[in-house]
């Protein structure tokens, strides 16, 4: 229903305006509408309505086509991590029992061997399918319940769950988009993370008000700024760790980026040191948004230009205000709001949020109560109504008893210019239940001196907050969407330290 609008909304605004491009195709209003309908009524003819569709490629315009086609025809697109492990794919298909897949060649190789039997399309065919039945009407007889994604978690704490996403999420989202970012028709926005990740529905976003999605293949800083050039982007999404990558590229001096106007981000916090360095080098407004995945994406925005004061705790991040449609409150482990400035969870609610897990009650059960879906994360409210996030309450360190918030050790030791990256995580201790470990990836090889951050940390944080050690890295690990893999991490120390006490 709605996703067949945004298409015949395009399609009547302007048949010939660009709506999607990537490295190999420019995809126009009309030529989006075509491939959609010829894939929709392929699949209709091929499997039964409600069923599910399982989208294994890297990104290309055809990944998105097949969402639309997906809603068009009834059926539920399954996006999938091309980079998970045959167990991790074999968990999801058992699970959501697809009746057929779509995928780019190679990966279509991996699923006839894995899953014989399952009818597979390769996605590059979608542009050469014979036009749809002149009698193919799309389903827009469906209600705004009715689920057209299923996007999986990035699983960094065990088996990766469903996200149930229906039409009216969807809606809702886009609305709130045009309110609070409020993208111009043809405006064109880059689109640099994975599609197959929640936060696609940003360019889902965008091309609801009539914009160009431009799909990077994948990210490259090299490859960002080139697209951001060539296909001349107004918009773009970016983590954190890719914006200081790209700040990092040689080239970017003598390029031209003047139709660049703002930057988006989330997913991880943005330094203010890196926040200042890319408005003066890209010449940009930054814009922060705060964003789940079971809430529909993002829900929460801090505006270009609006003043905050000091953080509530160092290193906490203000994330702004709700996003029209979605309602927020901060509460206790006992679901109790709590009052302004007292650090509880973050909770939203609104009609952007998942429908379920998909089959797995006990874990929606666990996050949605009452309409108001818990974020694990922890934060409080300004006295001007702004959240601030201090950190998942799966990060929080307990140390002799005490809250140690990683966000505030890892404030102290960016300070540090041989800094380029940092994650503090929990090692298990004897002593104390819990002592922060510091990841540090230097900013040169020969950067690193855990003299100089011990130093900073003793100046700056509290004896019980001072990381136990000091760990070198050649790079953080992150997810695609720029998280960290704290889990990996926690892991990593564990090894390393056991190792270290082994051979003194």
């Amino acid at each position: 229903m709605w996703l067949t609008h945004v298409v015949r909304r395009g399609l009547d605004r302007d048949p010939d305006a660009l709506a999607l491009r990537d490295n190999l195709r420019d995809v126009s209003w009309r030529r989006l509408d075509r491939d959609v309908r010829a894939l929709a009524c392929r699949l209709r003819h091929d499997i039964l309505p409600g069923s599910r569709v399982l989208v294994l490629s890297g990104n290309r315009v055809e990944v998105l086509e097949t969402y639309l086609a997906g809603a068009a025809a009834g059926m539920v697109a399954v996006p999938v991590n091309p980079a998970l492990t045959d167990p991790e794919l074999g968990a999801i298909v058992e699970s959501v029992e697809p009746s057929a897949a779509v995928a780019e060649a190679g990966f279509a190789a991996r699923l006839a061997e894995l899953f014989p039997g399952l009818p597979l399309m390769d996605i590059a065919d979608v542009a050469e399918l014979p036009d749809a039945d002149p009698e193919f009407t799309a389903a827009e007889g469906g209600g705004l319940a009715d689920p057209v994604l299923i996007l999986h978690t990035s699983a960094t704490t065990g088996r990766a769950k469903g996200v149930v996403v229906d039409q009216r999420s969807l809606q809702v989202n886009a609305l709130s988009w045009l309110a609070d970012v409020g993208p111009r028709p043809d405006t064109a926005f880059l689109n640099a993370g994975p599609l197959f990740h929640g936060s696609v529905v940003i360019a889902l976003d965008h091309l609801a008000a009539g914009g160009t999605v431009c799909v990077l293949d994948r990210f490259t800083p090299q490859g960002c700024l080139a697209a951001l050039q060539r296909w001349e982007i107004e918009h773009a999404f970016l983590v954190p760790s890719m914006v200081r990558l790209l700040l990092e590229t040689k080239s970017l001096a003598g390029a031209d980026l003047s139709k660049l106007r703002l930057l988006l981000h989330g997913a991880a916090p943005m330094p203010e040191e890196l926040a200042r360095q890319a408005r003066e080098k890209l010449g940009v407004d930054l814009q922060t948004i705060f964003g789940i995945t079971e809430g529909g994406g993002p829900v929460l925005s801090l505006r270009p230009g609006t003043a905050v004061g000091e953080p509530p705790v160092p290193g906490a991040v203000c994330v702004g205000v709700p996003m029209l449609g979605a309602g927020l409150r901060i509460t206790d482990n006992e679901g109790r709001e709590v009052p302004t400035g007292v650090i509880g969870e973050i909770q939203v609610t609104g009609d952007g949020l998942m429908q379920s897990y998909w089959k797995n009650p006990d874990a929606t059960a666990d996050v949605l109560r009452g309409g108001w879906l818990n974020t694990h994360d922890l934060g409080c409210l300004d006295a001007d109504g702004r959240v601030w996030v201090v950190d998942r309450r799966n990060d929080l360190i307990l140390r002799g008893g005490q809250n140690v918030y990683p966000a505030e050790i890892e404030h102290v030791l960016r300070q540090s210019p041989n800094v380029a990256d940092v994650v503090v995580v929990p090692l298990p201790s004897e002593l104390w239940g819990q002592t922060p470990v510091a990841f540090v990836q230097p900013a040169s090889p020969e950067g690193f001196d855990a003299a100089e951050l011990l130093g900073r940390c003793v100046e700056g944080l509290a004896p019980y907050k001072r990381p136990s050690h000091f760990l070198p890295v050649e790079r953080i690990p992150r997810n695609p969407a720029g998280k960290a893999l704290r889990a990996q991490l926690r892991d990593r120390a564990h090894e390393i330290v056991i190792s270290r006490e082994q051979t003194a």
